[in-house]
């Protein structure tokens, strides 16, 4: 009895020293990590922006796909599109996209920010080339989310992906949609 609380108090010992040295590490660490994250949040509104100037982002309440979303302003104060961060359901979890809208819906274009699909087979959206099936859709023509609204050479191309392909086509159909009633 008494070698097995020995043994227990030993045990507590090490994993509090790991726990500081975790928490030390962190409190370093996290400067440097939000730095780059906001690094990337100003990289990936450039890559999806093509006209004016992003706004203030303003935070959605009650939606788990558009978690918000920043109107793009003109230089004469108009908004001339949305960019919406959006969240799928991958085959490994959230899929996290920033997507430009024109305000009838239309896909502009989009980005993949964070996501834990498989390497490989899962981590295509990463590529710009991966949304030119989406881009220009929305308004007129409908988001394709499932295979069978792709051309055969596009639906090859994410053979062995089809959850993620669904996660990405749902989140940006549900966006444009967003997008759309906004204007209403």
């Amino acid at each position: 009895m008494r070698k097995s609380i020995l043994i227990g108090l030993k045990l507590a010992v090490v994993c509090m020293g790991a726990s500081l040295l975790l928490g030390f590490v962190n409190v370093i660490t996290l400067p440097a990590i939000e730095e780059n994250r906001r690094i990337a949040l100003q990289n990936a509104l450039a890559a999806v922006n093509r006209v004016g100037t992003p706004g203030e982002m303003v935070i959605v309440e009650g939606s788990r796909v558009v978690r918000n979303f920043y109107p793009v302003f003109l230089d004469d104060g108009t908004i001339s599109s949305y960019i919406l961060t959006v969240v799928g359901d991958g085959y490994a979890g959230d899929l996290i996209m920033l997507a430009n809208y024109e305000l009838n819906g239309n896909l502009i274009a989009a980005v993949m920010m964070e996501h834990t699909e498989t390497p490989g087979i899962g981590d295509a959206p990463e590529r710009a080339v991966y949304y030119e099936k989406f881009i220009g859709r929305g308004a007129d023509v409908p988001i394709p989310t499932r295979r069978s609204q792709l051309t055969v050479a596009q639906s090859d191309s994410i053979a062995g992906a089809t959850i993620t392909f669904i996660g990405v086509a749902n989140a940006l159909a549900y966006g444009s949609n967003f997008v759309k009633n906004k204007g209403e």
